[in-house]
């Protein structure tokens, strides 16, 4: 009878397959996915926001009426690359003994996978001044 010696190079190391590296690769492509879905609509509402934020420092805007922010809204989010925005249907100027607020607040759906969706929710609320 004879036996052998199995000698390993690193004796406290496991063999690993394929499987992890398969199964690393999965998970890193799936974060890569989700976050070049979301990427651009956060930064979107990021250049919204600003938009909003530089109309609430102008001042005499409080006195405007809802038809004429909104065209200005318009044109500054088509001037910044925002296209594909019904401001009319998604921007609210509640008016109060203080003064106008205009309220942005919109979700946006985007499909997933087969009857998976992703949904999104973004809502920013800025005091314009007189």
């Amino acid at each position: 009878m004879k036996t052998t010696n199995h000698f390993r190079l690193n004796p406290g190391r496991q063999e690993g397959g394929a499987g992890g590296i398969i199964l690393a690769i999965l998970i890193f492509g799936a974060i890569l996915t989700l976050g070049s879905r979301l990427g651009p609509l956060y930064l979107d509402h990021n250049t919204m926001s600003t938009v909003l934020d530089k109309m609430a420092e102008e001042p005499g805007l409080a006195s405007k009426s809802d038809g004429q922010l909104r065209e200005m809204l318009k044109k500054r989010f088509k001037l910044n690359n925002i296209r594909e925005f019904d401001v009319k249907e998604h921007v609210d100027f509640p008016r109060n003994g203080e003064g106008t607020s205009v309220v942005l607040d919109y979700e946006v759906r985007m499909p997933l996978a087969g009857n998976v969706d992703m949904i999104a929710s973004f809502n920013k609320t800025v005091e314009l001044r007189n």
